[in-house]
């Protein structure tokens, strides 16, 4: 098209034509004029050249100016998926010949791409919105609970599965009178007795006594999976015994050194415990007396919990202060020239360590602190934070994780926030609701996903299974011990265990 406009403007107008039909031969032979294309003008017909004057515009000129800023940009409100043309768009349907083109490729076909910049405001919106919610919908997936998570077992079933009565236990809320061992058997202290039941033959057994100059059973502990039938007991004098509930004698017993009872736990053949003057003894079976003291509290000791590894023990006393200490350099961690790293604004005995990240420690403090610590004990710094907190204004009693899932169970005492009116602040109505009972938070969203009310009265204790699936729960108010399956193991192994323990019984 473009060539035969550039023919028609060089050619030489009227007067060329008039010599040439003139027959002229010494000027055709001095010039010797190529035939032009224009001779054949005759066969545009008037209306082609009116169609070849119109599309002869300079398109080169109009799109090699460039956009000065001041030039508005056109918006429109059209979907995003449609394109729209823009005013400075090429004039594709200036003639039939571009009409047909157009209309061979679909560019103006009114189904496909001839959208207007004035859509009608409720057609266009309303197709949107539907189009998002379809392509919302493919990418949403309706999440179903684990099998292995609380809300799949506690959540569909918020009842317990077995309850002993528990007569005469004792009611110091910081006591540790309940311990489950890795041979099935739960062992209760009641003042100055140990009993223990197994949850297969459900025989019930007495197993020692304290005398009177002892005092009352403070604390106990089963020995690990290598020694299921070794229980440690001390009492509020400071005496610590170890007895062997299969041949139910005792095995060994470590002097009274001046200081009360606090928290115990065993690690292999290293007991350690918690003082009321604020030490940590470590004892060994093999030896008569202790092998190590670790002088870091100044409190009365009341959690005292190793990790699943072995490496470190995490202390918390009664001042709120937690300390964690290195096995193998036999210092703590946590004190850097008299700064304490870890702290609570309450009595702290509620500790637990991950078993699926050994350096994972989570601490629940008493009133008036109410809340959960979630730790990394390798990055703790001398003004480190926790990683998580979460704020529940109730007494934290105990603290377990979940070795099948990454879930976190806290046990809850009374609460110290009491209502004015009929009116709830936010923090009220989530302190009453986990008041005496069992709360399983998600990590590490630490989301709340169950709460159940385990008790009438605060749970002062709880232990869980060897399989990691059930807690056994102690209120001593309400002298009653309840066991609840919270999880599942990812094998099934346990799958049925108490499942026809709903009888209720008494342990002695």
């Amino acid at each position: 098209m473009s060539s035969s406009v550039f023919y028609c403007y060089c050619h030489g107008g009227t007067d060329g034509i008039d010599s040439e039909y003139d027959g002229v031969a010494d000027t055709c032979a001095a010039i010797k004029r190529t035939p032009s294309r224009a001779n054949i003008s005759s066969t545009y017909s008037s209306r082609k050249r009116r169609r070849v004057s119109v599309a002869s515009l300079d398109l080169g000129r109009d799109l090699a100016t460039p956009l000065t800023p001041e030039t508005p940009i056109e918006e429109t409100n059209a979907d995003r998926f449609v394109t729209v043309r823009m005013s400075t768009s090429l004039p594709l349907n200036m003639t039939p010949r571009t009409n047909r083109i157009a209309k061979a490729f679909g560019l103006v076909d009114d189904r496909v791409l001839s959208p207007t910049d004035s859509p009608s405001p409720s057609s266009i919106p309303s197709l949107r919105s539907l189009l998002r919610r379809s392509a919302s919908g493919l990418f949403s997936t309706s999440r179903t609970a684990s099998l292995l998570s609380a809300k799949a077992n506690l959540g569909t079933r918020k009842h317990f599965v077995m309850a002993l009565d528990g007569p005469g236990i004792s009611t110091d809320l910081f006591a540790s009178p309940m311990a489950w061992s890795h041979a099935n058997c739960i062992g209760v202290a009641f003042k100055y007795d140990v009993y223990f039941q197994n949850l297969e033959s459900r025989a019930i057994v007495h197993l020692c006594r304290s005398s009177l100059s002892d005092g009352m059973v403070h604390s106990i502990d089963w020995g690990g999976e290598t020694k299921p039938h070794r229980l440690a007991l001390g009492t509020k004098a400071g005496v610590v015994r170890v007895m062997d509930s299969e041949k139910r004698m005792q095995t060994v017993e470590w002097v009274n050194d001046g200081h009360g009872m606090g928290g115990m736990h065993w690690n292999g053949d290293v007991l350690a415990v918690g003082r009321a003057g604020g030490n940590v003894t470590l004892f060994d079976v093999r030896m008569r007396a202790e092998i190590t003291k670790i002088v870091g509290h100044k409190r009365r000791v009341h959690g005292v919990k190793w990790s699943t590894d072995g490496r470190h023990l995490a202390t918390g006393d009664d001042g709120g202060i937690v300390h964690v200490w290195d096995h193998r350099a036999c210092d703590l961690l946590t004190n850097d020239d008299k700064h304490v790293r870890m702290k609570h604004k309450g009595p702290v005995k509620a500790l637990s360590w991950s078993p699926w990240q050994h350096d994972l420690l989570a601490t629940g403090g008493g009133s008036p602190d109410g809340e959960i610590h979630i730790w990394n004990t390798r990055k703790t710094a001398p003004s480190s934070e926790p990683m998580h907190t979460i704020s529940l204004q109730t007494a934290i009693t105990s603290l377990h994780w979940s070795p099948h899932c990454k879930e976190l169970l806290s046990t809850h005492g009374s609460s110290w926030t009491v209502p004015q009116s009929n009116v709830h602040s936010a923090s009220q109505v989530s302190a009453l609701s986990t008041e005496n009972s069992l709360v399983v938070h998600s990590y590490p969203s630490c989301e709340q996903i169950v709460n159940v009310k385990g008790h009438s009265a605060p749970v002062g204790h709880s232990c869980i299974s060897p399989d990691g699936c059930s807690i056994f729960t102690v209120s001593p108010v309400e002298e009653t011990i309840k066991m609840f399956r919270v999880w599942s193991a990812p094998d099934g192994k346990g799958k049925n265990e108490g499942g026809d323990m709903t009888l209720k019984s008494t342990i002695r």
